[in-house]
């Protein structure tokens, strides 16, 4: 039985040279098994429903090469996921007045990411909050023009390649897919 899975491509930018555009990414995906696709922004998030995502969006990175050069790894994970999260209000205690977002970091394996949470980088502009499997959340401050990275924290931490998106993101997310 399928159900909704969410996919976060990492470096993403629909439209923009080596990313696919709207149609294309929606095209692969949907040729290759996903059903109800629905690209959500222009960063590489996109909801669909498929009885074997895993499978669906490794067919789909085939299109997207070869129509878009597009080569970047992919993250998958079901919507209940978000939900849950979402609901445990995981951010609540963490911010103060320098609070410049709260993200979802998202990973696939790597190196076990031992943390005293929360953790702060040594830049002190990021701090991991809550660490699930494959999943990080996270506050960054912003000191001028630089923001902190979590996704390079969690590269570094992990050594694999991790995508990130803002909590507002997650939030619309789950509002157009019904459950939020």
């Amino acid at each position: 039985m399928s159900s909704p899975h969410v996919v976060f491509y990492r470096s993403m930018n629909l439209g923009h040279p080596g990313s696919p555009d709207r149609a294309t990414l929606e095209n692969a995906l949907s040729a290759a098994g996903a059903r109800g696709v629905k690209s959500f922004q222009t960063n590489g998030t996109v909801l669909f429903e498929a009885d074997d995502p895993l499978s669906v969006v490794a067919e789909a990175a085939k299109a997207l090469e070869s129509a878009a050069g597009y080569t970047e790894p992919a993250m998958v994970r079901g919507l209940d996921l978000l939900v849950d999260v979402l609901g445990s209000a995981p951010f609540d205690g963490h911010e103060d007045s320098r609070t410049y977002r709260k993200t979802f970091t998202f990973f696939d394996g790597g190196r076990p990411i031992e943390l005293t949470l929360p953790w702060t980088n040594a830049k002190d502009d990021v701090d991991i909050v809550e660490l699930r499997e494959g999943l990080a959340l996270g506050i960054i401050r912003k000191e001028k023009s630089n923001a902190g990275s979590p996704t390079a924290e969690i590269e570094r931490l992990a050594g694999v390649p991790a995508t990130t998106r803002t909590l507002g993101t997650i939030e619309r997310l789950v509002k157009a897919a019904g459950r939020g």
